[in-house]
C-alpha cells in the first residue's frame, strides 16, 4: 500500500500512518451504520404507530347491539363492591324482600314511585342476584355505576336495554349486570356453567307492575360481542320476532349454543328474559342465561 500525504492547512503535504488511516475509516464507517440504524428505528415506528391505529380503528367499532360494549368498564368488576348500594337503597331492597303476593304490586308501586326508571325486581332464589332492575331508553347506561337513589357505586344496578319494551313487552326482555369479583350484581351467574349449579337454581323472578312472575331457564352459554363485518348470529340483537318462523329458528339457535341440556325450550308467543353479563374468557366476553316464561 502506498504512501498516504493529506494536505493541511497551510498547503503542507503531511504523511498518514496506515493505522491512523484505519482508525479514521472505522470512525467514518460506525457514523455512517449509526445514522442508517436510526432511520431504520424512525421508518419501523412511524409503522407501528399506523399499524396500532389501524387496529384501534376496527377495535372501537365491534358492535351493532350490546350495550356493553360503549360503556362496560372491565376495571370495575376486577374490584369488591366498594360504594355499594346506599342505606336508603338497601331499606327499600329489605321492604321488597319480605313482600310477597299482593304486597309485591303494591311494593312496585312504591318503589316506581319513588324512581320512574324502576322496571322490576329481579330474584334467583338461593343466589346473590336478588336486584331492582332498571329501565331508561333514553339514558342507557344510567344505572352503569348508580345506584336506585343515583348515587355513584361501581357495581351499579341491573339495567334493560334500552331496545326492548316494557310496555307493552317485547318477546324478548334482555338485562345487563356487572360480574363483580365479590360475586354481588350477576357475580354468580357464571355459576351456570355447571349443570348441578343449574338443577338448584333453575328458575328467575322478575316482579313487574304485572305481578310475580317465573321464568325457566332454557339455555346458557359463553358468546362474545361480534365485529360489524362479521356474518355471526348476535343473540344481544333478539328482542322481537319478526314472525312465527323467526321466533322458533332463533330458540333453536339459542338452545344449541347451550353448554348443556335444560330440556327446556320455547313455543312462539312465549316472553324470554335474557341474563348478560362480561366473561373474561376471550375479548368482549360474554356470558348468557335465557329463559322462558314459565307456563
Amino acid at each position: 500500500m502506498r504512501d498516504i500525504y493529506i494536505k493541511t492547512e497551510n498547503g503542507e503535504l503531511r504523511k498518514v500512518s496506515k493505522k491512523k488511516l484505519l482508525r479514521l475509516v472505522l470512525i467514518l464507517l460506525g457514523i455512517i451504520a449509526a445514522v442508517t440504524a436510526g432511520i431504520i428505528l424512525v421508518v419501523r415506528l412511524a409503522s407501528g404507530v399506523k399499524d396500532r391505529a389501524d387496529v384501534s380503528v376496527t377495535e372501537v367499532e365491534p358492535i351493532t347491539g350490546d350495550i356493553f360494549d360503549s360503556g362496560y368498564y372491565k376495571k370495575h368488576e376486577t374490584q369488591v363492591l366498594s360504594a355499594g348500594l346506599s342505606e336508603v337503597a338497601l331499606a327499600r331492597l329489605e321492604e321488597t324482600r319480605m313482600a310477597s303476593g299482593d304486597e309485591i304490586s303494591a311494593m312496585y308501586v312504591k318503589m316506581k314511585r319513588d324512581n320512574p326508571d324502576f322496571a322490576g325486581y329481579l330474584k334467583i332464589d338461593g343466589t346473590e342476584i336478588e336486584y331492582p332492575v332498571m329501565y331508561t331508553p333514553d339514558e342507557p347506561e344510567k344505572y352503569l355505576h348508580k345506584d336506585i337513589n343515583g348515587i355513584d357505586c361501581d357495581g351499579g344496578l341491573p339495567f334493560i336495554d334500552a331496545r326492548c319494551s316494557i310496555d307493552p313487552y317485547s318477546d324478548n326482555i334482555i338485562i345487563y349486570g356487572h360480574n363483580m369479583r365479590d360475586g354481588s350484581m350477576f357475580g354468580d351467574l357464571e355459576k351456570y356453567t355447571d349443570p348441578e349449579y343449574f338443577n338448584l337454581h333453575p328458575v328467575i323472578h322478575f316482579d313487574t307492575d304485572e305481578g310475580s312472575e317465573e321464568y325457566e331457564i332454557m339455555s346458557v352459554f359463553y358468546d362474545r360481542v361480534y365485529y360489524t363485518d362479521e356474518d355471526e348470529f348476535r343473540f344481544y340483537d333478539f328482542i322481537n320476532a319478526d314472525d312465527r318462523e323467526d321466533y322458533e329458528r332463533t330458540v333453536d339457535r339459542l338452545i344449541d349454543k347451550s353448554l348443556y341440556d335444560t330440556e327446556v325450550t320455547a313455543e312462539y308467543k312465549d316472553r324470554l328474559i335474557t341474563l348478560v353479563t362480561c366473561s373474561y374468557h376471550e375479548d368482549n366476553g360474554r356470558f348468557v342465561v335465557i329463559a322462558r316464561e314459565a307456563k
